[in-house]
């Protein structure tokens, strides 16, 4: 079993490593082939695009891995999900149409760029599918699969771009359209990969009739609301922070130091968290299942290895970008710009990989709403010290705020996986 579980562990760590590497290939090409207005559009336009993906799929592919991984008829949480996910879907397509105007004007200052917030509209549809068809793999323990599909999608998004960015496109908004549509594309390409593996392997739902009742809607939100409370509260602080910080200042100074921490450093101090989120998905499922068959020593062996492999990985990350900050920053977008952000956020940000997996025993442990309020917390925290330090630290706030509400929100996910850990002994 051990064995077993390690094997699985590495195959996944592999998989995932590949995918991130191209997507720091992906974002690479996009750095130098975009113009910097493109690239300026593209990252004031991305707060929006997180905080619709999080409307989009309001928790569900959470909720409901985790309702196939303990049902003995998932099919009828297949088909609930799929039904919400539609109604949200076309509530949500309307309103952001009718609001792209103004969103529109209060990102970029005028309404001209409309046309790149209304390239977003295709990905409502198909975040919803992926996720949906991600949660069906790896509620039935197909983890590697849907860890592939990562691959697929990336893939997807290059092949896209450099067909897109060799017509020599010199236009900065339609440039930053195109690094929006490659999301689009890549969602497609996973997605197709996802569907055809679904339909070639026989899953369980495939031989059992569904029975759909009031409760199957009922059990999906309820699971489905506390889960995505976290992610929405994140990114809805996301589109509010660089609203916040701006408020204080139009320098330069402001600019390049959001630029710099935003585009650069936060995909490298966070580049060991994609094994981490990778790890916690499918934590999630298999914990669940352990704990219904009163396998508590074995649940909890493979959290502890998840989380020491974690912690490792991002320990090792963090003392490379420390100790080679200009030279990892020159390697990858060829500038040393924010050498010094990187320094200060490469060491706390160790916690950070730890934050996926304590999220997902949480969730296991039905301890979904305690996981809200610590995202709330640390949410709450991160504008508090904008609000209140960028007039006295100037833009030494951003690096504060994030560093801190992170930590907050971490060790307040720990201190409630331990309690929660020593109440399943208590009980077995």
């Amino acid at each position: 079993m051990k064995k077993k579980i390690f094997l699985s562990t590495i195959l996944l760590v592999l998989i995932s490593s590949i995918a991130k590497i191209l997507s720091f290939a992906v974002r690479i090409y996009l750095g130098r082939t975009a113009c910097i207005p493109a690239m300026n559009l593209s990252a004031a336009a991305m707060p929006t695009l997180v905080f619709l993906i999080a409307l989009a799929q309001i928790g569900i592919p959470s909720a409901l891995s985790k309702l196939i991984a303990q049902s003995m008829n998932p099919l009828n949480s297949i088909l609930s999900a799929l039904i919400i996910s539609l109604i949200n879907n076309v509530i949500l397509i309307g309103l952001f149409m009718i609001f792209i105007p103004l969103l529109s004007e209060m990102m970029f200052h005028q309404s001209d760029n409309h046309a790149l917030l209304q390239s977003m509209i295709y990905m409502i549809p198909m975040v919803t599918l992926s996720g949906i068809c991600k949660a069906i793999l790896q509620g039935f323990q197909h983890h590697e699969a849907a860890c592939l599909s990562q691959i697929f999608e990336e893939i997807f998004r290059l092949v896209f771009l450099w067909i897109a960015f060799s017509f020599e496109i010199k236009d900065s908004l339609e440039l930053a359209r195109i690094a929006m549509l490659s999301v689009f594309v890549g969602e497609c390409g996973s997605t197709l990969f996802m569907l055809i593996y679904i339909m070639l392997k026989k899953n369980p739902f495939k031989r059992r009739q569904h029975d759909l009742k009031l409760e199957h809607f009922i059990e999906i939100l309820s699971l489905s609301i506390p889960m995505t409370g976290s992610r929405l509260i994140g990114s809805f602080t996301y589109f509010l922070e660089p609203i916040l910080y701006f408020s204080f200042s139009k320098s330069a100074v402001f600019e390049t130091t959001y630029g710099s921490f935003n585009g650069y450093v936060m995909p490298l101090i966070t580049m060991s968290g994609f094994i981490s989120v990778t790890l916690a998905s499918a934590l999630l499922p298999t914990f669940v299942y352990e704990k219904k068959h009163h396998h508590l020593e074995r649940a909890k062996k493979i959290f502890y290895l998840i989380s020491v492999i974690c912690i490792v990985i991002s320990m090792s990350c963090a003392f490379v970008t420390f100790f080679f900050s200009e030279q990892i920053l020159f390697l990858f977008y060829h500038t040393k710009e924010g050498t010094h952000l990187l320094m200060s956020a490469s060491l706390p940000f160790i916690f950070y990989s730890l934050q996926p997996v304590l999220s997902s025993i949480l969730h296991a442990l039905d301890q979904s709403k305690q996981a809200l309020i610590d995202t709330i917390a640390g949410c709450v925290l991160r504008l508090g010290i904008i609000l209140v330090c960028t007039p006295f630290i100037h833009e030494h706030s951003l690096l504060l705020a994030i560093i801190l509400s992170m930590l907050l929100t971490t060790f307040m996910h720990a201190f409630r996986v331990h309690k929660g850990l020593k109440a399943l002994n208590s009980f077995s």
